[in-house]
This record gives C-alpha cells, sequence and structure tokens, in this order.
C-alpha cells in the first residue's frame, strides 16, 4: 500500500505514523520493490517489458520531497538492514540533486 500512496505526502505521513509503529517492528519490510509490465515496440511487435519500482521512486518522481523524507526515516530507524540499500541503488544522486538530507542514511 505505501508504495501506491507515495505520491501523497500525507498519505504517507498517515500510514508511518507512531501510532502504527507496533506494526513496523515485524521481520516484514513495508518497502520493497514491485514488478509490472509495460509493453514496447520493436520491429513492429509489441514486446512484454519487466520493470521495477519502489515507493522511493515513486516519491521522487512526482516530487514529494516531505515523503521521501519520511520514507528515509522509516528506514533508518525500523528497517535498517543492507537489504533495504535497493531504494537508494538508483536514486542517491536524485536525493542529493533534490538537497535531501541523506547523512541519516549514509550513517546507518
Amino acid at each position: 500500500m505505501l508504495s501506491i500512496l507515495s505520491f501523497d505526502n500525507n498519505s504517507i505521513k498517515a500510514l508511518l505514523s507512531d501510532k502504527h509503529k507496533d506494526h513496523f517492528q515485524s521481520d516484514f519490510p513495508l518497502f520493497y520493490k514491485n514488478r509490472y509490465s509495460t509493453f514496447k515496440k520493436k520491429d513492429g511487435r509489441l514486446i512484454k517489458v519487466l520493470r521495477y519500482n519502489n515507493a522511493m521512486d515513486i516519491a521522487l518522481d512526482s516530487n514529494q520531497i516531505r515523503a521521501v523524507n519520511l520514507i528515509i526515516s522509516h528506514i533508518v530507524k525500523y528497517q535498517n538492514n543492507y537489504v533495504s540499500s535497493y531504494l537508494f541503488n538508483f536514486n542517491l544522486l536524485k536525493l542529493m540533486e533534490k538537497g535531501i538530507d541523506t547523512n541519516g542514511l549514509l550513517a546507518s
């Protein structure tokens, strides 16, 4: 649900609020990659192309700086594991270009 609603600051703020923190400390991550397929035309044929995105991609593409900051805070606090690094593999440069504070992320 977070990946779908990450284009909206208020939705992310409500879903990641402290009143839901009992659910955050489980073994299941809240942020993960979503696979979707698109079709591309090549040589007159339609070819199925698999793509992957996550909540960070959607929030950055929607220019939702507050949502990105909330996601980073949540990752550092509850999902602080090297497995979560896929969220930032291709987005670290975008984060720095937009002036988002990455100190806590890089220190974790």
